[in-house]
């Protein structure tokens, strides 16, 4: 008989190395003594039941019948959801794989196994969910006494005996400053990023010694800075929970439920300046373009660059579109190459005058347009297809963030800046596939007569879009329209 042992401790501290020994051991005396051969022992340190490597291979290998017999000393090693257990067990069985849990002398070659199994499944299970109550219970009452439960403290402050107060380094200077760069209103949270990381100011990731701490300063990391009441000496815990006990997915708790504490700890900014830059942060978010898009949105870029031209409309002034990565990223990544929409505007209609003076022949310029609009449709499909799978790959990405947390590879803290930066990248990624989408849209809007372009006298999208494939801006504002047709 072949049997495959399976060992486990829950942490990773050297004391709990004996307990792996234990088992071992004691699973050594027992197959030894039934005369069965080791095939092999599947053990793991530091894994919850949300991933281990050495269960899954162990699973795999019962599947495939390398071994005859499971050996573990104690269900609540091998598992303590109940799904996993009544589900797991049943199945290897099934196909012939014979499953002992020495403590609890449960033997799938006995008759009684099956109650047996649904009967600890469910003590493990309410033993998890007891221990649970009083974690989130401890905790609680820890953050009612003032205390940090964190694992890293925010940035400008440092943990003293469970409280927080100033840290002595110059980070408290530093927020202040976020703080006033905003409130003044001449720079963005982006563009504070940029500044900060022009300065080569350290990140929170760097000066709190996180393992995978980011080295740029980025708008995210920014706005949490900005709108956490922490700084103004208010402590807020237990925020969220899990949905259901061992679920990936966090519920947000009620203001009841949460743990408020007003001046608890040394204000780093007043509270009239907090509620000041609170009201900038709604209002700049309500005047924001909406998602419909610009008249040249996907069609104006830079030409030094590559990056898309980035509309910008202002109450006072004519709408203008400069470079995205100088917009989003500064003076360190492009320049400015602006240029104003009127100007493309008034360009692009006496292109059209033009051609239309030329007598150009209509059906010739419109078979042109349809076999560019194809081309473009295929290189279309192949940029949709890639962005569909960026989105997957970083819904994936999460989700391997979300069981690391759980299984206490990473900190909290690590999880949601981790959470923080794959999220606007994904945003990022769905707004770009949802934009080409939506351009896809516009392309098929049916081709009006070549004859008749010449009373147009206002551009709009669909005539844009069906003339014009691509306008490029130098850093001289020297502006290229490439046509979807010769000219």
């Amino acid at each position: 008989m072949q049997v495959a042992t399976y060992v486990r401790v829950s942490t990773v501290f050297e004391e709990q190395d004996s307990s792996i020994i234990n088992q071992e051991e004691g699973l050594q005396d027992y197959y030894r003594k039934k005369g069965w051969t080791l095939f092999d022992t599947y053990g793991e340190r530091g894994s919850s039941f949300k991933k281990r490597v050495a269960f899954e291979r162990l699973v795999k290998d019962g599947f495939n019948k390398k071994f005859q017999v499971i050996l573990v000393k104690s269900l609540s090693r091998f598992g303590r959801n109940i799904g996993e257990l009544t589900t797991v067990i049943p199945k290897l069985v099934e196909i012939g794989v014979r499953f002992i849990a020495l403590t609890e002398n449960l033997d799938t070659d006995k008759p009684d196994w099956q109650s047996k199994l649904t009967m600890y499944a469910m003590v493990y299970h309410m033993q998890s969910q007891t221990t649970s109550e009083f974690i989130r219970m401890a905790e609680r009452a820890r953050a009612k006494r003032g205390e940090f439960t964190g694992s890293f403290t925010p940035y400008g402050y440092q943990k003293v005996e469970k409280r927080l107060v100033l840290a002595d380094d110059d980070t408290p200077d530093i927020v202040q400053r976020i703080f006033d760069w905003y409130q003044e209103g001449e720079l963005g949270m982006q563009a504070i990023a940029n500044r900060l990381n022009d300065d080569g100011v350290p990140t929170p990731g760097q000066t709190q010694g996180r393992k995978n701490g980011s080295l740029y300063w980025c708008q995210s990391t920014i706005e949490y800075i900005l709108t956490n009441p922490v700084y103004v000496g208010d402590l807020i815990a237990q925020r969220q929970q899990a949905a259901t006990l061992g679920s990936n997915k966090r519920k947000p708790k009620s203001k009841d439920e949460q743990v408020v504490l007003r001046d608890n700890h040394p204000a780093l900014i007043s509270r009239e300046q907090f509620q000041v830059v609170q009201d900038l942060i709604q209002r700049r978010s309500h005047n924001k373009v909406s998602g419909m898009p610009n008249l040249f949105t996907h069609v104006l870029f830079c030409a030094d660059c590559g990056a898309g031209m980035h509309c910008v409309k202002r109450p006072y002034g004519k709408t203008h579109y400069m470079c995205g990565s100088y917009k989003l990223r500064g003076k360190g990544q492009c320049s400015r190459h602006s240029v104003y929409e009127h100007v493309l505007v008034d360009l692009i209609l006496t292109d059209i005058q033009r051609l239309m003076g030329m007598h150009v022949d209509s059906e010739v310029v419109a078979q042109e347009i349809q076999r560019e609009a194809w081309r473009e449709k295929k290189e279309n499909s192949k940029e949709r297809q890639a962005l569909k799978k960026k989105v997957e790959q970083f819904e994936k990405r999460k989700q391997a963030a979300e069981d690391k947390w759980l299984d206490g590879d990473i900190t909290k803290e690590q999880y949601h800046e981790l959470l923080d930066r794959l999220s606007g990248e994904l945003t990022e990624a769905k707004q770009k596939l949802s934009d080409l989408l939506k351009s896809e849209e516009d392309t098929k809007l049916s081709l009006p007569d070549i004859s008749k372009l010449a009373s147009f006298e206002k551009l709009d999208r669909e005539l844009l879009l069906m003339l014009v494939k691509r306008i490029e801006v130098k850093k001289t504002g020297q502006v290229k329209v490439i046509y979807n047709f010769k000219n």
